[in-house]
């Protein structure tokens, strides 16, 4: 259907202005302005695309550990959704979907969310080019990594230290603390 196509296409393009934070990007849509955005840091880009809470209630990442590095953004763990359709994964600023990626997403907020609630996140992972194959599937959306428990340790341990560094921060709380509108 043209709204499956159209939202196909949207999808796409926020993958590829979220890999490359850089570079600006523009959508016309029948004669519409649909996106427009202007070259920005990672995680200014991340919360353009997908929500402006994230400015708030986002916390920034970037660890590095054994020649791989893990950059982008996550929610705080009082900050999330009832589905998985705000995670974007990316591995060498190639947008994947891995199951392994997914699971240390996961595990890092294991214990920190409900089991059918799911954060916002935009990784980045960066890895040797010899570390990592992307011929695994015809689309080159899945990939297989030479180590993949050093690549696990890192997105949980990385994602762990910067949750636990922002333990005091709730959305939650800061939403209780809002004004309150009665109305009669």
């Amino acid at each position: 259907s043209p709204r499956a196509e159209y939202a196909a296409c949207l999808d796409a393009v926020k993958r590829l202005a979220m890999a490359r934070s850089d570079v600006g990007f523009t959508l016309d849509h029948d004669g519409r302005r649909i996106l427009t955005l202007a070259p920005a840091e990672a995680p200014v880009r991340v919360a353009e695309l997908l929500t402006h809470e994230l400015d708030r209630h986002g916390i920034g990442i970037d660890c590095a550990r054994a020649g791989m590095r893990l950059t982008g953004v996550i929610s705080l763990p009082t900050f999330n959704r009832g589905t998985a359709d705000q995670q974007f994964l990316f591995v060498n600023s190639r947008p994947v979907k891995d199951r392994l990626l997914v699971g240390a997403l996961r595990g890092a907020y294991r214990d920190l969310i409900a089991r059918d609630r799911h954060p916002i996140a935009a990784l980045f992972l960066e890895v040797p080019l010899e570390e990592v194959d992307v011929n695994v599937h015809p689309a080159k959306t899945e990939v297989r990594f030479r180590d993949p428990s050093a690549v696990r340790g890192l997105i949980v341990g990385g994602l762990r230290h910067a949750l636990d560094q922002e333990s005091g921060r709730s959305a939650a709380r800061e939403q209780a603390a809002a004004p309150v509108m009665w109305t009669t």
